[in-house]
């Protein structure tokens, strides 16, 4: 009977029956295409990627070009703005307006002339060649005034012509608005050529463009390298695209027809739009050389790799060919084709027969082998697994109990029996169980229980807590299985019970710290929101001084040296860089006393003697010149830092002056009370509203203010005041009603001092001193003060003159900045000391942490000063 044939592995009965050259071939190409779709599509990215990088150059130059023509616009409103506020610009007082007005120069060097039209819309004056006053307004001047008057709000015309020689200008107009009407429209026509200006000095692609448009997609300024006539509009495809949107990037028609790709930005209340455009041809004819290069590689590696694999087959197919006519006799040598492997597999037939008997017995051993394992290690795990649960009872951790209905017999195992902390249930009945239970899970367990039985439950799972009997509660849990009767009477329940307590409390510890966490979130949140109010707040403060700032040196640009608009640009330069510095003075200083950087220069002052110095810094600065400010020092003994204490009594002092109208009273008391020395501030302000009262002292708080905002700050003084009063010992109280508010200071008083020591030193303790410092304003100051003291000094501006002045002259003192370039102050004190010298050495540093002073008495100082330093310090340092 001949023997059957084995069906093929279903793999290979499915697998084509082709020549090898084929299967090599569909390798190469699987294996080539792969690789070239992953090179082309890398390419493709590179392209996306310069595209995209292209297109946020492009946003990037709009933004830039934005934010100048906004500031240029802004400029020129705000001084339109400052002229509608002046004295002279009352109704029926036009004519001595313009003749003030023409008798100085241009506010902005751009403007050329300036108009004024009143609420009938009548043109009141025109510095404009040509303009006939008393007529109405009309055609784009009109436009502007019927916009300003309608909105109440600045507005901006497009690029007009005018009479002059100037030729083409923007029209700018703000409402002057009297007794809460708009009585006029104060307006100025700015020259075209300071929009070009502006626009030509913007950054612009090679090849491309920048442009400025009105509000109607017209040219206003433009850098376009073709021809195009003034006030052309966009073609329709583009305006419609940038009117849709505030700011983008797109590929549009360029004003002269070619496409671009262009980025705009809408500027400021205005509608104008920047634009910012590079030649759309060359960036995507980059484009494409590069996919076609993707293409024409990928093609090319799989074309030769077609060719390589129908050479690499030829030379396969022809060695089987040979053993397929003349057998393995006809190739000798090794021939590396796998297919050459099935003449080697019948030569060793007999032998693999024979290998695969022994492998088949050797499977069934280890089989056997395994089983018998397996079996092994269940009977080890069951036995083990009793005896798990038998030491479980003996320590007390689990315990079984059974409970028949009928006689009502409760049986508890030892184990159970720990678990309650008794050594057996009395009585041994379900009354007994429910006894041991706390008494505020009792009738809770009780009920739970009979529901089951009446509504048949097979299983029940009850957690409750066990008064321990030498004090405290343990948490359990029992598992009840309830056998029922077929009328449905319980007629047994058998459970275990297993201790919990570790488990709840760790539950309850999750859940406190659930808490905490979400508190803490809650925490976060809220400081964010304080942040990012405090961010919009800073810098609302900051453009307002900028913003006055940069209008008065526009005038002193233009006005002459010596006149008196140079003079008033010169106050409001001076008065704004006050309000910078001050504003930044109270953010170091909150940033210091929250993060703990403050050390208290301690020396007994007089309350009453620094209100009165107070008092004489605000009438030096005028800020209480229009205040009816009474003070009433009377003397008042603290153990403080004067400078800190001076700080907290300006502050309180000018938070009362921003927020009582002119001409209010503000009062300032100083004394004693019990035992306390007392510092007290009353206003006859707009008071603290109730809600934000108990929060006035927390940081970024502050009260409503008025729209011009002149009162007020960034909500970080009375924070500041609150830490340097606590840094005293003290504390400050906050009282607030309609008639005002009041801020009470009070701190330990102590004995006035005695009379201070003479003021000149005794030659016997005047020293030598060597003073190390590389700022020159710091050195030339603790020269002049040590000088004054009658002390020899002698001084080095860096750590390497420093040490060698150091080592020859051998000072009793040396005063060494930390700060040095060369050799820091600590490397300096090493070197010192490991040369021998024996003399005093006294760090100086702005930093004033704990760790600072450690590490400069590790490094060999004797002593450690923070800037600024007073007379007092610097005296008592140089002692031993």
């Amino acid at each position: 009977m001949p023997a059957a044939h084995p069906s093929p592995p279903p793999l290979e009965r499915y697998w084509p029956s082709a020549p090898l050259r084929r299967y090599l071939v569909v390798v190469i190409v699987l294996a080539i295409l792969p690789l070239a779709a992953l090179v082309s599509w890398q390419i493709f990215a590179d392209v996306r990627d310069e595209q995209r990088q292209i297109e946020a150059n492009l946003a990037g130059s709009a933004a830039a070009l934005a934010q100048a023509v906004d500031s240029e616009l802004n400029a020129s409103l705000d001084a339109l703005g400052n002229l509608a506020h002046s004295e002279l610009l009352q109704p029926g007082q036009a004519d001595a307006f313009q003749r003030g007005l023409l008798q100085r120069p241009p506010a902005r060097r751009d403007w050329h002339s300036v108009f004024l039209v009143d609420a009938d819309s009548m043109l009141r004056f025109d510095s404009a060649a040509g303009a006939q006053p008393g007529a109405p307004v009309s055609g784009d001047l009109g436009h502007v005034t019927a916009q300003v008057t309608r909105d109440a709000q600045p507005a901006a015309s497009g690029l007009v012509a005018t009479r002059g020689p100037e030729g083409l200008a923007v029209l700018l107009a703000v409402p002057v608005v009297r007794e809460g009407r708009i009585a006029y429209v104060l307006g100025a026509r700015v020259s075209g050529a300071a929009w070009q200006r502006l626009v030509g000095a913007a950054s612009r692609p090679d090849g491309g463009y920048v442009a400025l448009h009105d509000a109607r997609q017209r040219l206003i300024a433009w850098t376009l390298p073709r021809e195009v006539p003034l006030g052309a509009g966009l073609p329709a495809d583009a305006a419609d695209a940038i009117r849709s949107r505030p700011f983008g990037v797109q590929r549009l028609p360029g004003p002269d027809g070619q496409p671009v790709y262009a980025a705009w930005q809408r500027v400021g209340p205005s509608d104008w739009q920047v634009q910012v455009a590079a030649p759309a041809g060359p960036i995507e004819a980059g484009h494409r050389r590069a996919i076609l290069g993707a293409l024409a590689a990928s093609g090319g590696s799989l074309l030769l790799g077609v060719l390589l694999a129908t050479a690499a087959a030829r030379r396969i197919s022809r060695p089987l060919q040979t053993l397929a006519a003349r057998g393995h006799a006809g190739l000798p040598g090794r021939v590396p084709v796998r297919e050459i492997a099935s003449l080697r597999d019948a030569l060793r037939a007999a032998a693999e027969r024979d290998e695969q008997a022994r492998r088949t017995l050797e499977a069934d051993i280890a089989e056997r082998r395994r089983v018998e394992g397996e079996l092994l290690a269940a009977h080890e795990q069951l036995s083990a697994g009793q005896r798990l649960m038998d030491l479980a009872q003996e320590a007390g951790h689990v315990g079984f109990f059974h409970h028949r209905f009928g006689p009502d017999e409760l049986e508890w195992t030892p184990g159970h029996c720990k678990l309650f902390g008794i050594d057996r249930l009395e009585p041994p009945r379900l009354a007994g169980w429910l006894e041991r239970i706390a008494p505020g899970d009792r009738d809770r367990i009780e009920r739970e229980i009979r529901q089951a039985w009446a509504q048949r439950h097979e299983v029940q799972t009850l957690e409750y807590a066990v008064a321990m009997p030498g004090g405290g509660a343990r948490w359990m849990s029992s598992r009840v299985l309830l056998r029922y009767a077929p009328d449905g009477r319980p007629l047994q329940m058998t459970g275990v019970t297993v201790d919990m307590t570790d488990q709840r409390e760790a539950e309850l510890q999750r859940a406190g710290l659930t808490e905490q966490a979400v508190a803490a979130r809650r925490a976060a949140e809220a400081a964010s929101r304080a942040k990012d109010e405090f961010l919009s707040m800073l810098g609302h403060e900051l453009r307002n001084p900028l913003g006055a700032i940069s209008a008065a040196i526009d005038v002193l640009e233009t006005a002459d040296p010596a006149g008196p608009e140079a003079a008033d640009a010169r106050s409001i330069i001076s008065r704004q860089t006050r309000n910078l510095a001050h504003l930044m003075n109270d953010l170091l200083d909150v940033g210091r006393v929250v993060a703990g950087k403050i050390l208290l220069a301690r020396q007994p002052v007089n309350l009453a003697a620094l209100g009165d110095r107070v008092r004489r810094t605000l009438a030096l600065t005028g800020e209480a010149a229009r205040h009816d400010l009474r003070m009433r020092l009377e003397p008042a003994w603290v153990d403080g830092d004067s400078v800190r204490l001076e700080q907290v009594m300006t502050n309180l002092l000018t938070n009362a002056v921003k927020y009582t109208p002119a001409g209010g009273r503000i009062e300032v008391t100083t004394g004693l009370r019990d035992d306390c020395a007392v510092f007290e501030v009353t206003d006859a302000g707009i008071g603290i509203a109730p809600a934000l009262l108990p929060h006035v002292f927390e940081l970024f708080v502050q009260g409503e203010r008025s729209l011009d905002r002149r009162a007020g700050g960034l909500g970080i003084g009375l924070t500041l005041v609150r830490r340097l009063v606590e840094l005293h010992g003290g504390r400050i109280d906050a009282h607030s009603s309609e008639a005002g508010s009041r801020f009470t200071v009070l701190l330990p008083a102590i004995e006035p001092p005695a009379l201070p020591p003479p003021d000149a030193l005794p030659p016997s303790r005047r020293r030598r001193v060597l003073v190390i410092e590389d700022n020159r304003d710091v050195l030339a100051a603790l020269r002049a003060k040590l000088e004054l003291e009658g002390h020899s000094v002698s001084t080095a501006a860096d750590g390497i003159e420093g040490l060698n002045r150091l080592l020859r002259q051998q000072p009793e003192v040396s005063i060494v900045d930390i700060g040095l370039p060369g050799l820091t102050g600590y490397e300096l004190a090493r070197h010192a000391r490991a040369a021998g010298y024996a003399g005093r050495m006294i760090a100086l540093s702005g930093y004033g942490l704990a760790r600072d002073v450690d590490s400069a008495m590790v490094a060999g100082f004797d002593g450690y000063l923070v800037k600024p330093v007073d007379r007092g310090q610097l005296r008592a340092s140089l002692e031993d």
